[in-house]
């Protein structure tokens, strides 16, 4: 179906609103001081790499597999307005990475602390740990909700997995660095669904 080429538009409006949030904060962070703790130290979890090579394997997966749907004419018809709520997915996980990013200065690609690394504990930081992870996580779930078919259900796997694995990874660096104040956020805070995990 020739609408099913309107989630590359979805797509490129998902990264680009990450981009342009944090592209717009980068140039307004020598204008704020921190506010929340940060660390005082450098540090790069094991395997950090690997780690992250696993998480872009999983979105090999889901650029591949999207890409022979949309473009083979594959997408299969399995529920009413599985379009609108794939898009609708994807823009709730962009705006969640938006409003994270805004909270969460230190972002980086690997689990690595800089000696200004920051606790993030407010916005979305207050009901999930990692709102960053479950942003690309809803944008594989909402993929896979537009375009249904084995490789997007492995690709969510992938993803989902990756996140965790990462998350993980961080979660150690982040007790090393804060301690019992991340212990106690971690303790009221779950990972990626409030209340569940």
């Amino acid at each position: 179906m020739h609408w099913d080429y309107a989630i590359y538009a979805v797509h490129v409006a998902f990264w680009g609103s990450f981009g342009i949030t944090r592209a717009t904060l980068r140039k307004s962070a020598g204008a704020t001081k921190p506010s929340a703790p940060a660390s005082a130290s450098v540090q790069t979890a094991p395997y950090s790499r690997a780690l992250l090579g696993f998480h872009m394997l999983g979105f090999g997966v889901m650029y591949f597999g999207l890409g022979q749907a949309v473009l083979g004419a594959k997408v299969p018809e399995v529920f009413p307005l599985q379009r609108v709520i794939g898009a609708v997915v994807i823009f709730a996980g962009a705006a969640l990475m938006c409003w994270a990013l805004l909270y969460f200065r230190s972002w980086r690609f690997r689990a690595k602390l800089e000696a200004d690394h920051e606790l993030a504990t407010e916005g979305p930081f207050r009901f999930v740990r990692h709102p960053l992870y479950l942003g690309l996580n809803l944008l594989a779930l909402g993929t896979a909700l537009w375009a249904p078919s084995v490789l997007e259900l492995v690709a969510l796997v992938l993803l989902t997995l990756g996140s965790d694995l990462r998350a993980r990874a961080e979660e150690k660096l982040l007790i090393q660095a804060f301690g019992e104040r991340y212990r106690a956020y971690k303790r009221q805070t779950k990972r990626f669904v409030p209340g569940l995990y």
